[in-house]
Order: structure tokens, then C-alpha cells, then sequence
């Protein structure tokens, strides 16, 4: 609970109180570094999850002090997961924590994980619905997130094939990808941040036109049904202008912005007048 809520002190108390008692190490091992709460969750996901950097840091130091080996450390700070198959990573990008990112990157150098392995983590990594941690950044409208994750996979020399694919074409378990999740979010400006990378990946006109105008989730619905159910005229306005930048026919317009449904029937209008 403590490192949860980011109570730094009290967890120094604890600490404190389990030498004076004359704990065992591997009973305090096992109580700081090893023991699960509600939904599978260690001390260190729950403060990952609340952005708590200095939480972090506290734990870090106890299991330096506590000697916890090298393997331990690399499983604990990058590979465990929560019963939603979440690690502290994908925990931070979701709620946007930069600083906390920026964190576990000098640890992971630190415990000095090969390329291979940061690039599985940062890069590929998926929870239990198949969402990345570009998939969470790209659904709270974490800008800054995708941005260091971007440059994160710039140095690690990610294909410009795989950067393409996890950019705007990768989908989580409901068919979503990071575009139709910001769209779902009227993420405007991280759906403008997606767009000047998918031109600065040299995305051609066709995968353009697919993801930004016609590309649809589980739910069926595009972008431009999105923003009109939920009443965001700029979001729709956006989409207008890439749609002509991209040079799309009067009939392609036509059919998205005029004839275009959701699963149950109703066109953009319809939407709209609800």
C-alpha cells in the first residue's frame, strides 16, 4: 500500500523497524522485492503504475542492500507481470510517465540487458490483450510517451519495416491499432504526431489512405465515426484535410463522410443530430 500511494517515509519506517527486528534477509527479500497483492501486483508494479519515481528508487536501493542478484533484478524491473500481463514498463507509457520511463531505461543499461532484450521490452513487449506500450501511450494521448519511445527505438536500431508496422499497423487483441485508439480518445495532437512519422517512415499513399480513412476495430467503426459520435469537430476536420492531402476521390470521401455506418446503422449525421 505504501508504495502504491508514494508514501516514501513510511516505507523508509518499515525498512527500519524489519532490521531492528532482525528479519531475515530472505524474509525481507522475499517482503520487498518478491511479494504479490491484488491483481498479482508487486510493490514495485503498483509504484510503477502510479508514477512514483522515488518509490522506486527506495526499492532499488533495498535490493541492492539486500544483495538480490543480478537475474532477480532484470525480471523484477523489466519482465514481470501483473495477472493483466502489465510490467512496471507498460504500466508507466499507459499513464504517461515519462520521467519514470526515463528511469527504468538507465536501469535496464544498468543491469546492462542486451539490444535484443530492450528492444523486446521497450519495442515489442504485449500485456494479455495484445497491447504494446506504444498501443498505451497512443490511448491516454501521451505524446511525450510515444516521443521517447520512438527515439528509444531509434537507438536501438529498430527496422525501419518493424518501426512502419508497430507505428500504425500493429493491432491489440480487439483489432485496434494506435491510430483508431487515439481517434476513440480524440487524441488530436498525438493523432498529428502519427501522421508526420508515418510520412517520416515513408508510409506509401495506399497505407495511408487505409489507416487514417478506412481502418476499423472489432467495433467496426473509423476514425471519422469515432470523432462524430463524439462530437469532435476538430478531430473531424483533421482527418478532412489528410483526407485531400492524401488526394482521395469524390466517391472514397463520399462513401466516409456521407454513407459510411456503425454496426448499428447510423451514418456521421445520424451521430452528429443524437
Amino acid at each position: 500500500m505504501a508504495a502504491g500511494s508514494g508514501h516514501v517515509e513510511v516505507l523508509e519506517k518499515l525498512w527500519n523497524w524489519a532490521k531492528e527486528l532482525q528479519i531475515k534477509p530472505e524474509e525481507l527479500r522475499h517482503a520487498v522485492w518478491l511479494s504479490k497483492g491484488k491483481f498479482d501486483q508487486t510493490a514495485w508494479h503498483m509504484a510503477a503504475g502510479g508514477g512514483h519515481v522515488e518509490i522506486l528508487e527506495k526499492l532499488w536501493d533495498f535490493a541492492k542492500e539486500l544483495q538480490v542478484n543480478p537475474e532477480e533484478l532484470r525480471n523484477q524491473v523489466w519482465v514481470s507481470k501483473d495477472s493483466s500481463g502489465k510490467t512496471a514498463w507498460h504500466m508507466a507509457a499507459g499513464e504517461g510517465h515519462v520521467e519514470l520511463l526515463e528511469k527504468l531505461w538507465d536501469w535496464a543499461k544498468e543491469l546492462q540487458l542486451i539490444p535484443e532484450e530492450l528492444r523486446n521490452q521497450v519495442w515489442l513487449s504485449k500485456d494479455n490483450f495484445g497491447k504494446t506500450a506504444w498501443h498505451k501511450g497512443a490511448r491516454g494521448g501521451h505524446v511525450e510517451v510515444l516521443e521517447k519511445l520512438w527515439d528509444w527505438a531509434k537507438l536501438l536500431q529498430v527496422e525501419p519495416e518493424e518501426l512502419q508496422y508497430q507505428v500504425l499497423l500493429s493491432k491489440d487483441e480487439s483489432g485496434n491499432t494506435a491510430w483508431l485508439m487515439a481517434a476513440r480518445g480524440s487524441h488530436v495532437k498525438l493523432l498529428e504526431k502519427l501522421w508526420n512519422l508515418a510520412k517520416e517512415l515513408q508510409l506509401t499513399p495506399q497505407n495511408l489512405r487505409d489507416q487514417v480513412w478506412c481502418s476499423k476495430g472489432m467495433s467496426g467503426d473509423p476514425a471519422w465515426l469515432m470523432a462524430a459520435r463524439g462530437g469532435q469537430v476538430k478531430l473531424l476536420q483533421k482527418l478532412w484535410d489528410w483526407a485531400k492531402e492524401l488526394q482521395l476521390t469524390q466517391q472514397e470521401l463520399m462513401d466516409q463522410v456521407w454513407s459510411s455506418k456503425v454496426k448499428s446503422g447510423e451514418t456521421a449525421w445520424l451521430l452528429a443530430a443524437r
